[in-house]
């Protein structure tokens, strides 16, 4: 995928669409988060769900901050 594609793709209704709604899962999650809905009864099971839901958000995120990174030929690569 080139730069103009990867535009066109991150610019289209849909791609938008699909994005908000992404968006508004995280901000759920968030608020879940900070309002305590990962406590149990044990310290095991609220780690658990605790990193289960934080391991949630950072997905989202790095998928929500998705870039266009060109990558490099093989001749623009050097051997250092």
């Amino acid at each position: 995928m080139n730069k103009e594609q990867f535009q066109e793709w991150k610019f289209n209704p849909t791609t938008i669409e699909i994005y908000k709604k992404l968006a508004d899962v995280r901000d759920v999650l968030e608020k879940s988060l900070a309002s305590g809905q990962t406590l149990c009864t044990t310290a095991d099971e609220t780690h658990g769900s605790t990193a289960r839901m934080v391991g949630n958000i950072e997905g989202l995120n790095q998928l929500l901050n998705i870039e266009f990174i060109e990558e490099k030929s093989e001749t623009e690569v050097s051997d250092d």
